[in-house]
This record gives structure tokens, C-alpha cells and sequence, in this order.
């Protein structure tokens, strides 16, 4: 069974939550982004600028 990521990701205009199956820090020369594997094998990136904070726990209970 492949590894599940419960994340919440909250800042300016977002709070969300949601599973993924991996995640990166990748740097570009625009900035910094949060990059994740989504479970259907979607890859969505978030651009850090106004990212207050990223949460991510192996459980939905343990990211309460």
C-alpha cells in the first residue's frame, strides 16, 4: 500500500486540506514552491508567498 500524506496548508486566501502521496520543497528562480503528488497522480505545486504554514502527518487525526 503506498504511503498517504494528510496535509493542511494555510496562509493569505488558503486553508486547505488534503491527501497527497509525496511532497518537495522545490526552489525556482520565481520562487520557492511546495510541490505535491496527488493521489490520482496529479502534480500541483504552491507558490510559498503568503504560505503561512504547511502541516503534514501520516494520520487525519494526528494533523488536528
Amino acid at each position: 500500500m503506498a504511503k498517504v500524506l494528510f496535509v493542511r496548508i494555510v496562509g493569505t486566501a488558503i486553508n486547505e486540506t488534503f491527501k497527497a502521496r509525496e511532497h518537495e520543497v522545490v526552489g525556482f528562480p520565481a520562487g520557492t514552491y511546495h510541490k505535491f503528488q496527488m493521489e490520482d497522480g496529479t502534480t500541483v505545486y504552491f507558490n510559498d508567498f503568503g504560505v503561512r504554514s504547511v502541516t503534514i502527518a501520516d494520520s487525519l487525526e494526528k494533523l488536528r
